[in-house]
């Protein structure tokens, strides 16, 4: 949020927010001739809301307009978005896919199909010197060098030369490590995130939860169809009272970690009001349900029945007067 309201202005990067990405009516009345991509997550932290990823890509193509989504919540184990029409993946490979919060990284996947050439771009279709002959006289444009690749060209070829975004040989050793071991973590992640979900709905004190692969949840149709074998290790759940109660479940947890980090082999509670949103504008927050009564779980490898016991504990101490 930072970046795209502070940052990227700096360098003539707009951006439009909507308050529904899943409303296709009030996501193309803010497409305009400087439109050049939407972004979204497929499944939002913390909320777990499912972008409807096949409608979106299919209006926003017709516009000429790229998607492109950030996936670290499901990891491309539970869900590929180029295959539902996104045109760009991002991760945080730091989460799910690193898995173990030892080491900072980050994934840029190139779908190879949009047409980055169809005028909106102009970087992609002039002639420049990095992807040229100079010597040999031949001019060339990243159209022209890379093909369908043209834009995971220009990312590697342009501004991870010039921005210098290298990964570490020591961090990528370590995502690559916990690469290895990612189907295992997510399918005992996600089985024990589906079950702590099913219990919270049922304790006292909790006034609602958000986790898209309940029955009860409203995105739930979205959740079958994108995310089949589980929506993340993610979930949120909101607390009657004010700020004083999240504060006591916080500090009376003990097999949960206070950290802001999500998908790790650890589980981590976090609230996100003063956390992971502080720097999200109050209007924002409220809009995506993130108030100072919710908590965020990451839902790590210790055994559900041990995350339950700590949560009914904690609450149970923050209410005990």
């Amino acid at each position: 949020m930072d970046a795209l309201s502070d940052f990227f202005p700096q360098f003539g990067i707009h951006t439009d927010f909507v308050n529904d990405i899943n409303d296709l009516a009030e996501v193309e009345s803010r497409i305009g001739p400087d439109t050049r991509a939407v972004f979204a997550e497929t499944v939002a932290n913390p909320s777990t809301k499912i972008l409807d990823i096949e409608p979106l890509a299919a209006m926003l193509h017709r516009h000429g307009v790229a998607l492109i989504v950030d996936n670290t919540v499901p990891t491309p184990y539970l869900l590929r978005p180029i295959e539902f029409g996104a045109d760009v993946v991002v991760h945080s490979t730091t989460k799910g896919i690193g898995g173990h919060g030892n080491a900072l990284g980050g994934a840029v996947v190139d779908s190879g199909r949009f047409d980055w050439a169809n005028g909106r771009f102009p970087q992609f279709t002039r002639k420049e010197l990095g992807v040229s002959d100079e010597r040999g006289g031949v001019w060339c444009t990243y159209a022209e060098r890379y093909g369908a690749s043209m834009f995971a060209g220009r990312v590697r070829n342009a501004y991870l030369h010039n921005l210098g975004a290298v990964m570490s040989p020591a961090n990528a050793y370590l995502q690559l490590i916990g690469l290895e071991t990612l189907p295992q973590r997510m399918t005992q992640e996600v089985d024990s995130a589906l079950r702590i979900a099913r219990h919270l709905e049922h304790v006292p004190h909790v006034t609602r939860v958000n986790y898209s692969g309940l029955d009860s949840s409203q995105d739930k149709l979205l959740a079958d169809r994108y995310t089949p074998n589980g929506v993340g290790q993610v979930l949120s759940f909101g607390l009657e009272g004010d700020e004083s109660r999240v504060a006591r479940v916080v500090e009376a947890v003990r097999v949960f970690c206070y950290a802001a980090n999500i998908g790790d082999t650890h589980s981590l509670i976090v609230n996100p009001a003063r956390i992971t949103h502080r720097e999200v504008p109050c209007a924002f927050r409220q809009a995506a349900g993130v108030d100072d009564r919710l908590l965020r779980l990451s839902i790590g490898l210790e055994s559900a029945e041990d995350l339950i016991a700590d949560l009914d504990q904690a609450i149970v101490v923050a209410y005990c007067d």
